[in-house]
């Protein structure tokens, strides 16, 4: 499979996790390009191409990327985006932060972030905040849950695989225009059954509310 066909896949499932969650309720990435849902390993054709994939679809702007749902990395094509944001409603982060519902290390990797280039790398904002892994992971994960940051790309900061860069959605999607509250609460739902049509309805209640706040 190409790159090309690949990312019509992602623009007609709408979402889809890059590799095999447990539940197996998303589409994944790598069971679409290697044609089977068997094993694999890192010396795949297919893995490598979907390595590759999740990283530079976003940095072109083609998808989000990150933490969204359960534990699994997550790609939703650039045209749910309007959505996806329209349903999460308009956010002031600062906000957030200073009613209790964002940490400190979130809110200061948000306003890292905000002051500097539109990409920065994982080790930057490490190095910039003093955070151990676990503590930046969390953070990351927080604000990427509420669509405030997208991994964006990468950068290379040793030997092995490029290590992730990070950018605000604001920024790296400023021509994105959100749908009116309501209609984009629907259009979400809708996005959701059919992405994972196996769900039940309780998850797809309950994911819809993560998403859209109640």
């Amino acid at each position: 499979m190409t790159s090309s066909e690949c990312e019509r896949w992602l623009a007609s499932v709408g979402m889809a996790t890059v590799l095999p969650g447990k539940a197996g309720l998303w589409p994944c990435m790598l069971w679409e390009a290697q044609g089977h849902r068997g094993p694999f390993s890192g010396w795949d054709e297919a893995f490598q191409n979907v390595w590759s994939w999740k990283d530079e679809w976003p940095a072109r702007g083609l998808a989000w990327a990150g933490h969204l749902l359960g534990s699994q990395v997550m790609l939703v094509h650039v045209s749910l985006l309007p959505v996806f944001l329209g349903a999460r409603g308009r956010l002031d982060v600062e906000e957030l932060y200073e009613e209790g519902g964002l940490s400190q290390p979130a809110i200061r990797v948000y306003r890292y972030l905000k002051a500097a280039s539109p990409t920065v790398g994982r080790a930057e904002l490490r190095s910039a905040l003093g955070f151990t892994a676990p503590v930046f992971d969390k953070a990351c994960r927080d604000l990427e849950r509420l669509l405030v940051i997208t991994r964006c790309g990468t950068v290379t900061e040793g030997p092995g695989w490029g290590a992730n860069a990070y950018a605000l959605v604001e920024r790296h999607f400023a021509e994105i225009s959100p749908l009116s509250h309501g209609p984009a609460r629907a259009a979400l739902a809708e996005a959701l059954r059919r992405a994972a049509p196996a769900a039940t309805e309780v998850q797809l209640r309950r994911w819809s509310r993560a998403l859209s706040g109640g």
